[in-house]
Order: C-alpha cells, then structure tokens, then sequence
C-alpha cells in the first residue's frame, strides 16, 4: 500500500510542475497580450479566455500534490492541545469530511460537463472555446484529488489497524511545528528544541 502511495505522490508532483508550467505560460501569455496593447494597439485574443481555464485546470491538478504535503490549511487550535489519542480520530474524521465534499463536487461537475456536451456549449468568446474541454480537464483534476484522499483516508485507517500510528500520522497527521520548521530551513530539530 505504501508503494501506490509513493507513486501516487510522484504523479502528483509530476502533474503540479506541469500545472505550474501552464500558469507560467498563462502568464507570458497575458504579459505579451499588455505590451501588445500599450505599445501596438494589438490584440492576441482570448488571452484572458485561456488564462483563466489554466487557472481552473492547474487548481484542481495541483490539490493532490498539496495534499501529500499536508499545505492544505487545517485548523489547529484544538488539534494541538487536545491529547494525542484523539488527534487520529480527528485526522480520519478531517480526511472523511474532504471525501465527502470533494465526492459531491466532481457530482456536480460531472453534470456540468455532461450538460456542455449535450448541449454543445461554447464560450461566449472570438475563440469559441467548446466548454467541455476545459471543464473536463478541471473535473479530472478534481477526481484524481478525490482518489488521493480516499487512498490517504485508507492507508490511515489500515495502518491505525495495525499499530503503526506513526505512518499512519505521517501521512494524515496534521505538520508539527518542528517538521514545518525542518521542511523549511532543512534542518533535523530534536523533541528539546535543539538542533
């Protein structure tokens, strides 16, 4: 189980620096469309059309990667002072809940997708984007996000089953102060605070 999960974290680090890719190109994209303006008076078009489904597209492919790196935001306030054998039923309670809602959103996007092909639908745009294509990127996004959070929400429960509570935390447990410190200056600090 470990192993598909290790996968699974490369292929959504592959998949963020691909969508960081497409925000950067939405971004030269959107800078030559302003000098082309203010200099020339000219105008790429759709500059605006595309950057926006590059947004959408590359946020939804980019919620995996930040899932496996726990950078989604989680309140805790209580989580850090209530004890210790709490704190997993919390996690799986968290991880849960963001199943649930994220299952209910790719419902509802699924719909939206399905509507735009029944009904051909295009942007109302010079480009005439046909809209199931971003949007069927953007659902994609979304359903891989859902499948990470139910492989994590399994690993959770089956190692918490087996007694090792710290895989389990480490892949579910909200970051200590220590390992956000560790991760963000490279350096190992110790229970006592040194380094």
């Amino acid at each position: 189980m470990i192993r598909l999960l290790r996968a699974s974290e490369k292929i959504s680090q592959w998949v963020a620096w691909c969508s960081g890719l497409l925000l950067f190109a939405a971004a030269i994209m959107i800078a030559i469309e302003v000098v082309l303006r203010k200099a020339f008076a000219v105008s790429m078009g759709g500059a605006d059309e595309l950057s926006s489904y590059a947004l959408a597209i590359s946020c939804t492919w980019g919620f995996s990667y930040a899932l496996f790196k726990k950078a989604h935001i989680r309140i805790d306030v209580v989580y850090s002072r209530i004890p210790t054998t709490v704190r997993p039923f919390l996690d799986i309670l968290a991880y849960g809940l963001l199943a649930f809602y994220i299952v209910t959103l790719c419902y509802f996007g699924f719909l939206v997708v399905k509507t735009s092909v029944v009904r051909h639908s295009v942007a109302n745009t010079p480009l005439a984007t046909p809209m199931w294509i971003p949007q069927s990127l953007w659902l994609l996004g979304l359903v891989w996000f859902c499948m990470m959070i139910v492989a994590i929400l399994i690993a959770t429960i089956y190692y918490r089953l087996r007694n090792n509570h710290q895989l389990a935390s480490e892949f579910s447990a909200i970051s200590t102060l220590d390992e956000e410190i560790e991760e963000t200056a490279d350096v190992k600090v110790t229970s006592d605070g040194t380094r």
